[in-house]
């Protein structure tokens, strides 16, 4: 099953039709989702954006959300990595910040009973 879904994946993403992340779950999965569009072909930036502007902009929202710039409403995460060359470090969540207040991301993982990535070799 996972195959044939990332052959479709692989095509719809050829054809350039539009693939939105994240719409079943709790988003706890989402990496790895992202992570499976990268192994179907998309760039790392393209699987991302599957997850942050592609669906504000579907959903009318994209002058609020979906990019930082100046007026939008945001919401950020600083990742230990590069995941515009890894996907996969988009688990490496250093801190979150979201209604103006800057979180440690262990705090948070701690919080709701996960635990967070192993630590990276230096």
């Amino acid at each position: 099953a996972q195959a044939a879904l990332s052959a479709l994946v692989g095509e719809l993403y050829r054809r350039h039709i539009t693939i939105v992340a994240g719409t079943d779950g709790s988003g706890l999965e989402l990496v790895r989702e992202l992570e499976l569009y990268v192994a179907a072909g998309m760039s790392p930036a393209d699987a991302l954006a599957t997850a942050t502007i592609v669906p504000s902009q579907r959903f009318g929202v994209g002058a609020q959300a979906g990019s930082i710039s100046i007026g939008k409403n945001a919401e950020l995460f600083l990742v230990e990595g590069d995941p515009s060359r890894n996907i996969g470090d988009l688990r490496n969540v250093v801190m979150v910040m979201r209604d103006g207040r800057l979180m440690q991301a262990d705090d948070l993982r701690h919080a709701i009973g996960i635990s967070g990535p192993p630590p990276r070799a230096q």
